[in-house]
């Protein structure tokens, strides 16, 4: 009986069809900083409900809304206005983004982001005062005064994943062009103030140690860059926005309705007024009597109308937005819309985001992060460490401190820590404490600064 002949290698193995938007997508979806997410502060902080969304299923969920819209977006352009682009390309480009677009918020949310920034305001000089400083320019001070989980986002995706090579995992331009909100550095040119009402000026969206890479990236993709390193927005950041905005508006106000801090009626009420319903020849059915099936075909309902709304919008200016011109969050465009999720926001302010609850673990956080950076900062900042020092420096993962440019020489001679850190730039080594801590659960971060502080020893 004859053998039977083994399969060539290209007959058993199907080729590859991803896109590499694809890809992009895959990576992010794979990657330890989003699974991260999964305890990190999307509203409601260490939340004692299994319902509550936490920052993972709140950007799983604006990645489905991105899709629908750069989908969307994508048949309208081909079909209507002859570009040529693949809806779908467009469609898991805005997706991917989405699914990055808070995978660099430190714990707590907002209140993570203003604990880093009021420790650096307190602790930390810039250059050119009579004390010492760490800096060697304001930037530099400037972008942890600052601390911007936007530019951490690009920092993880660009540095912090295969840190051994320039670029990390070298995700598309389109997708960093998509993620980036705010294409600035943290101090403009000539030390000018952000212009009032242009967004993409709001906020800062890349560290000075990530300028070049992230310049090139947005040069590539043919941002109008107003000045040096100053750029407008990819026009499909406004998606990704629009995405972001309806889930938090949308959802937040389920949330808060479900644990019970808006009455379930009143949110009811709010969503359903989002937009008119659209004209139809069928009578209108009453709403169901059931509260929580009520709120969930409220939620549908107005999430199915915010798209298209935020497409015709999108459309309507793409060529403004291609020149750089467009200036206005897709969802701020429509009076009416405006001001209804205004309205929501408001209420979801006040008795959600505000509640004793959240307040006072927002507190702690602020105190939990604001602990571990006089640890763990003060430690990798001087050139001298004692002995308590030392003991911390041990506790930061030895990959912190890695860099593409000395990737080759460590794989011949792997450094002591010491040397790993004092290689750096004090800059440096302060941002790679703000990669450490800020890439912490909100579990972890309160957990680490009980045991370091004798609160709660390990088990």
């Amino acid at each position: 009986m004859a053998e039977k002949a083994a399969p060539l290698q290209d007959e058993r193995l199907l080729p590859d069809e991803r896109t590499d938007y694809d890809r992009d997508y895959d990576r992010i979806v794979f990657s330890s900083e989003f699974r991260c997410l999964h305890d990190k502060t999307q509203v409601f902080p260490l939340s004692s409900s299994d319902y509550t969304r936490t920052r993972l299923t709140h950007s799983i969920e604006a990645s489905c809304v991105g899709r629908s819209l750069g989908q969307l977006a994508g048949r309208h352009l081909s079909r209507e206005q002859g570009v040529e682009v693949e809806p779908s390309h467009l469609g898991t480009i805005v997706a991917a983004a989405c699914l990055a677009h808070d995978i660099g918020n430190p714990p707590f949310g907002h209140s993570g982001e203003a604990a880093i920034q009021h420790w650096v305001e307190e602790q930390l000089v810039p250059p050119g005062t009579e004390r010492p400083s760490a800096f060697g320019k304001v930037a530099e001070w400037k972008d942890l005064q600052s601390f911007e989980g936007n530019a951490q986002g690009l920092r993880i995706l660009t540095r912090l994943q295969s840190r051994e090579r320039w670029g990390g995992l070298r995700y598309t331009a389109a997708t960093l062009g998509a993620m980036s909100k705010y294409p600035r550095p943290s101090v403009l040119p000539d030390g000018r103030v952000p212009v009032k009402g242009r967004v993409s000026e709001k906020k800062f969206g890349y560290f000075q140690d990530d300028q070049v890479l992230a310049v090139e990236a947005y040069r590539a993709l043919g941002l109008k860059e107003r000045e040096p390193g100053v750029f407008s927005r990819h026009p499909l950041a406004f998606l990704v926005e629009a995405a972001d905005d309806i889930c938090y508006a949308v959802i937040d106000l389920e949330d808060s309705a479900k644990l019970g801090l808006i009455p379930m009626e009143t949110a009811c009420k709010l969503l359903e007024q989002v937009l008119p319903p659209p004209p139809s020849s069928k009578p209108q059915r009453p709403p169901p009597a059931h509260l929580e099936t009520r709120m969930a075909q409220a939620r549908a309902r107005a999430i199915g109308l915010l798209i298209p709304a935020c497409v015709k919008v999108f459309l309507a200016h793409a060529e403004e937005m291609e020149r750089g011109e467009w200036e206005t969050p897709l969802v701020s465009a429509d009076k009416d819309v405006r001001e209804q999720l205004d309205e929501i926001k408001r209420i979801t302010r006040r008795l959600g985001y505000e509640s004793e609850r959240v307040l006072q673990i927002e507190s702690a956080g602020f105190k939990t992060l604001g602990g571990l950076l006089d640890m763990f900062a003060l430690a990798v900042v001087t050139d001298s460490p004692n002995r308590e020092e030392r003991k911390l420096r041990q506790l930061l993962p030895m990959e912190s401190f890695q860099r593409p440019e000395f990737a080759e020489a460590d794989q011949k001679k792997p450094p002591e820590r010491d040397a790993a850190i004092e290689r750096l730039t004090k800059y440096q080594r302060l941002l790679c404490v703000t990669d450490y801590i800020s890439g912490m659960t909100d579990g972890f971060a309160v957990e680490l600064f009980q045991r370091l502080s004798g609160i709660k020893l390990p088990t």
